[in-house]
């Protein structure tokens, strides 16, 4: 398992002219010179040396020397900071050596100067042969057809085998992320998997129709059956030479793969070998259930003869529905059709027109009965406005028609087990939000549950998921909210918060240091704790700071700026650091509220003077106990009790004085009397004292 991220250190990179010679010995690694970074003291990461070649779409290569093994043959990819890597993958594949897939040396965040902040940065073995095919996509050369199966479809197998052991999805197979490990090009490897969000990266022409129809972003880790099909689209360009639908538009290509099924789409006028065909077809079932599986594979490769893959062709009606200028006959390239014709579609839903045609031409009498609900549940939600309902009876009704497809919400297209990556990049880029509150608000991901035909385990985690997340979004205080899902979707996200996001903080333990990091660039007089660091707590630390944060939620000034002090008191308190002088600092200014809390003049003057203490030791549990001491609290809360009672009395007799309702005869007898019995008991004190001195003298 790979080392935590926050282990990765940088050291400060010398200047060329002070560059000094090694001395000798076989311990000795070469000083380099230009700008680099030094991680886990033993990589040099050249920030000045990149290599294009070997770049992905969302990171950048770099070269790599290892300072324990020279010659070692090495690159780095530096990710995109919105971007979300899979961290939980690479801490599967750190150090493992899977064969026929490039090996993960290491990984972790670092400091990257160029970027000025720190990125994600995975450190990969380097492939000597380069890519299969360049990045441009286009024309490359052919594996000879007697070489195809042994030297292409079989280490390719054992790699897709050993990582579904392992319970990962690759989801980034395609032509031009496959590489060649040897000059001699004979040792073929899966290429990098771990620098974007599942399948984010991956051509429409490579990805299921499913996938295909999600946005990038969207697209879900999957399962394996994803990977073989990308790895069959694979295979037929590798076979062919080229990518057969280079140039043509994605709707175009989901259109083609929708009306004649993939296989046809992607061979288009091109003839595979005869040698491979049987396994391009079984690996490019559009449907699921009837794709082949890497056991199907293996069988094919030892000689056996499968029963050739047979589209199973989808019920035709005897009657064609027309969308504009086209006509359609089957449910699926309706269903896509309606999507493409967002603003047309609501017109044949309406007027009952796609309602009496399921009914009468497939006697789909309970898919009927599912979209005539649909309308009604969906104008009868409290507060929906026409345009909304509109949309939301469209998108209900793309998924009774086809169940596998995405959640579309007009340009909003969303795998459900994508939607927490797709919010991450969204929040992270600055897009609209609202599509993803609405997926969540109004349960789009509870009618697209329902619509499977065979709901498996997943979709009830997903409902129990959405659930939760849905009372998240009813709950608008800091902590809760959209901010609230994203951390709780997505385990290794790190914290977006302005004031820490350069810092990647991916663990509850680096937040503070993060913040005292911050204490010197941001404005001091906000909050150290915003909404964002409020959530990425309530998800990583709830157990830790829930009656905390609770109490920052206070509407009273004074209890809810205590409470913001207990919430990064309690952190620092049972995580450390021991001393954090910068946010201290920082937080010490922010108390005016609590000090004013007091009613005492004298003890304000003393808190004043105090605080300053307290922060020169950076401890805020201090400062926190300080200042919510409950005794110095029910002192000053009793002292201003009799103040107050002091001040009443006065004020009265002001009052009465001022309107004449003062006794002046009444109030003197009352003095006089008060005069007199004190006047009495000081004379029988002294006549007691004068006969006790007489009998001792």
């Amino acid at each position: 398992m790979a080392e935590p991220a926050t282990q990765l250190r940088d050291l400060p990179a010398p200047q060329p002219a002070q560059a000094t010679t090694p001395p000798p010995g076989p311990a000795a690694a070469p000083r380099p010179s230009g700008s680099f970074i030094v991680v886990r003291d033993r990589y040099t990461i050249y920030c000045d040396r990149p290599i294009p070649s070997l770049d992905m779409p969302n990171a950048t290569a770099y070269e790599v020397t290892d300072r324990k093994q020279e010659g070692r043959a090495m690159y780095a990819l530096v990710v995109r900071p919105d971007m979300t890597p899979r961290i939980s993958v690479m801490r599967v594949l750190k150090g493992l050596e899977i064969a026929h897939v490039l090996h993960l040396v290491d990984w972790g965040v670092a400091e990257w100067p160029p970027a000025e902040r720190k990125c994600v940065i995975v450190i990969y073995h380097r492939p000597m042969g380069g890519r299969v095919m360049d990045l441009k996509g286009g024309v490359f050369r052919r594996v000879p057809d007697h070489l195809f199966a042994k030297n292409i479809i079989k280490p390719l197998t054992d790699a897709l085998n050993e990582l579904a052991l392992r319970g990962i999805t690759h989801r980034a197979i395609r032509p031009d992320n496959l590489y060649y490990m040897d000059e001699a090009r004979t040792n073929i490897v899966l290429g990098d998997c771990l620098t974007s969000s599942p399948a984010h990266d991956q051509p429409v022409a490579i990805e299921p129709i499913e996938s295909g129809m999600s946005m990038p972003s969207g697209r879900g880790a999957g399962n394996v059956y994803d990977d073989l099909y990308a790895f069959g689209a694979t295979l037929l360009m590798l076979s062919i030479g080229r990518d057969t639908l280079q140039g043509v538009p994605d709707d175009e290509i989901l259109r083609r793969k929708v009306g004649q099924g993939s296989y046809a789409t992607l061979v288009d006028d091109e003839r595979p070998p005869m040698t491979v065909l049987e396994c391009l077809r079984g690996l490019l079932a559009d449907d699921p259930e009837q794709r082949w599986k890497t056991e199907n594979v293996d069988l094919w490769l030892a000689g056996k003869r499968l029963t050739p893959i047979q589209a199973k062709a989808e019920k035709q009606a005897r009657r064609a529905l027309r969308i504009g200028d086209q006509e359609f006959n089957s449910l699926r390239p309706l269903s896509y059709a309606l999507y493409t014709n967002w603003d047309k579609a609501m017109s044949i839903i309406a007027d009952g027109t796609l309602e009496i045609w399921l009914r009468r031409q497939f006697d789909f009498n309970e898919m009927a009965n599912a979209i005539s609900s649909a309308i009604k549940t969906s104008y009868d939600l409290p507060g929906a406005q026409k345009g909304e309902a509109d949309d939301l009876i469209i998108s209900r009704i793309l998924m009774i028609l086809d169940p596998r497809a995405p959640v579309r919400l007009r340009n909003f297209r969303v795998n459900v087990d994508g939607f927490g990556p797709a919010l991450a990049i969204a929040m992270m880029r600055k897009d609209k939000l609202k599509p993803f509150s609405d997926f969540i608000t109004k349960e789009l991901w509870r009618y697209f549950i329902n619509a499977q035909t065979k709901p498996g385990p997943e979709h009830q985690q997903y409902e129990q998921t959405f659930r939760d997340l849905k009372n998240y979004m009813k709950d608008q205080s800091t902590g809760a909210g959209i901010e609230r899902c994203v951390y709780e979707l997505n385990e290794w996200q790190f914290c977006m918060s302005p004031m820490v996001a350069d810092q990647y903080v991916m663990e509850v333990k680096a937040i503070l240091p993060a913040l005292d990091a911050a204490s010197k660039s941001v404005n001091t007089k906000m909050w150290p704790v915003d909404r964002h660091i409020a959530a990425f707590l309530r998800a990583r630390y709830a157990k830790g700071t829930s009656m905390q944060l609770d109490s920052m939620n206070d509407a009273r000034a004074d209890r809810s700026t205590i409470g913001m002090l207990s919430v990064l008191a309690i952190v620092q308190w049972r995580l450390g650091p021991e001393a954090l002088y910068g946010l201290t600092s920082w937080v010490g200014g922010l108390m005016g509220p609590v000090i004013s809390s007091y009613q005492n003049r004298n003890k304000r003057r003393e808190l004043e003077r105090e605080i300053p203490k307290f922060v020169r030791k950076g401890n805020l549990a201090e400062l926190y106990n300080y200042l919510d001491n409950p005794e110095e609290r029910q002192k000053d809360a009793e002292g201003f009790s009799w103040s107050r009672t002091e001040f009443n009395a006065a004020d009265k007799q002001i009052y009465d004085l001022e309107h004449g309702q003062f006794d002046r005869q009444e109030s003197a007898l009352r003095l006089g009397r008060q005069a007199g019995a004190v006047c009495a008991g000081g004379i029988a004190f002294l006549t007691l004292v004068g006969c006790v001195l007489s009998k001792l003298f």
